[in-house]
């Protein structure tokens, strides 16, 4: 049997090999996932360790420098210094207690921001740790100059290090490895192209092909069940994600359970769209239950979510002023017309505002829009072109980074859109928007969101219309600190992007 190979556009003779366990052939015996997960802790592991060591260096320095007691700067502080770096270890330990290697490394997702919580937690522990050892030491051997703002120090300064480390880490194995996991979808149905759209959308991800013994087209088929070991070794395949397809479940099950163990399995929940970060697996007498996050969207919720928008925006506003000026400037001087592009969207509740952006098009674009109605990319009551006409060069650039959305900080300190929400439709579109999916104007429209940070224009309508309504349905504030903190990359990488 022959296949393409989606990685070079050739074929690949897939002759029969031998059983699964012989697909071990890496180095040591291991199977490629598992050679991949123990290079992925080697780095995590590197990257901890390197910033706990600075933290251990600098926190001494930074409280014998706001300390009152001349004596106490100067005291044994080259003891400090080893008590600290020999701590080290016991907070590695404590990390990996809070599996923060183990569940890292399995993850698509390489984004530090959802271990955040779990960082935190365990510098605590390993802080008290920490201090129960060294007043176990004191106890026994003397002095080993341990305080509390010592400690305390320690673990600030490893807050902001250990993420920034383990953040600096999968960039760069990234850019330098070709870090992306190769992936093989089982089923060819609407759900199976839905979720290699989001593949496709993924950076860290390099979608190959669907894997069906009873496809529904042949587009992009590599082979049936049968075939999936054999697929796996040829094309190096590290995660199946699996579907729904009209082959039975018992054969599929069968075939995934001779993978455990040499291949990362992703099962999509049937109920998928009601199932968010915040849902969590519950066991049952070995039946595994998944919950279903309500939205926490109370008044004291909502002020919280107003008050850091506030802020923030003021705060951006206030910082990048100058450019501002400099891009005001420049759209001024490349093409006729105002430097701001107002129109009107649908806000919360479906009331419509003003939003503000940096012009992109010739003056009058929305006149000449019936022109090119034909020409339309996306489905739905939607309107998007890639190669639009009207779009100046200058406002090329702006759209492809989204500079251009950088005005709406006004409108968010007005307060009719948000940091973080649904995306604001022209209100002719909002207006066709019918059902569970007008859930959408009970938040404030946002400048990112789920949706900007999964894909954007390479998802279809309703998948637009799916993760604005999961964003609603089940909102909270760490939700919009994953989706503020994945914007920045998802802009640079241009994904979706037109």
């Amino acid at each position: 049997m022959t296949v393409i190979d989606p990685r070079f556009g050739r074929a690949v003779d897939l002759t029969p090999l031998e059983e699964w366990p012989a697909l071990a052939t890496d180095r040591g015996g291991d199977a490629p996932v598992v050679t991949m997960r123990r290079r992925a802790v080697r780095r995590l592991v590197a990257a901890d360790a390197t910033a706990l060591v600075v933290a251990a260096l600098v926190a001494p320095l930074v409280v014998a420098a706001v300390s009152s007691n001349p004596a106490s700067r100067a005291n044994r502080l080259g003891g400090v210094f080893v008590f600290d770096l020999a701590m080290v270890p016991v907070f590695l330990a404590t990390f990996a207690v809070y599996g923060l290697y183990r569940s890292a490394s399995r993850r698509i997702d390489t984004a530090v921001v959802g271990d955040l919580k779990d960082i935190a937690h365990a510098l605590i522990v390993g802080g008290f740790a920490t201090a129960a050892i060294g007043y176990g030491i004191e106890r026994v051997f003397g002095d080993v100059e341990l305080t509390v703002g010592k400690t305390v120090a320690l673990c600030g300064i490893a807050l902001v290090l250990v993420p920034v480390s383990r953040t600096g880490v999968v960039a760069m194995s990234g850019r330098l490895r070709r870090a992306a996991v190769p992936i093989v979808v089982v089923g060819t149905g609407v759900m199976a192209r839905t979720v290699a759209g989001h593949m496709r959308a993924h950076a860290n991800v390099r979608f190959l092909g669907y894997v069906d013994d009873n496809p529904l087209d042949g587009d992009g088929v590599l082979g049936g069940l049968d075939d999936l070991p054999d697929l796996c070794r040829a094309l190096g395949v590290g995660r199946v994600v699996v579907c729904f397809s009209r082959t039975h479940p018992e054969r599929t099950i069968a075939m995934l359970k001779s993978l455990a163990g040499q291949v990362a399995v992703s099962i999509v929940p049937r109920y998928y769209e009601l199932v968010t970060i915040r849902s969590s697996v519950e066991d049952v007498s070995g039946l595994p239950l998944i919950d279903v996050a309500p939205a926490s969207f109370s008044p004291g919720a909502r002020f919280a979510k107003r008050a850091f928008d506030l802020v923030a925006s003021s705060l951006a506003l206030l910082v990048l002023s100058p450019f501002f000026a400099a891009t005001a400037v420049l759209v001024a001087a490349t093409s006729p017309g105002p430097v701001f592009f107002r129109q009107e969207r649908s806000g919360r509740f479906g009331v419509p505002f003003r939003m503000l952006k940096f012009r992109t098009m010739v003056d009058g674009a929305e006149q000449a829009r019936c022109e090119i109605l034909d020409r339309n990319e996306v489905d739905g009551p939607l309107f998007k072109v890639r190669d639009d006409p009207r779009v100046t060069a200058v406002g090329r650039f702006l759209r492809r980074t989204s500079l251009d959305e950088l005005p709406q900080l006004f409108n968010v300190w007005k307060g009719d859109m948000s940091l973080v929400g649904p995306r604001p439709f022209v209100v002719a579109e909002a207006q066709a928007i019918e059902g569970w999916a007008r859930k959408r104007f009970e938040a404030r429209p946002g400048m990112t969101g789920l949706w900007q940070v999964s894909g954007r224009n390479e998802l279809s309508y309703l998948e637009l219309c799916r993760l604005d309504y999961l964003y609603v349905a089940s909102w909270s504030f760490w939700w919009d600190t994953r989706i503020l903190w994945k914007t920045p990359a998802t802009v640079l990488q241009g994904r979706g992007a037109s």
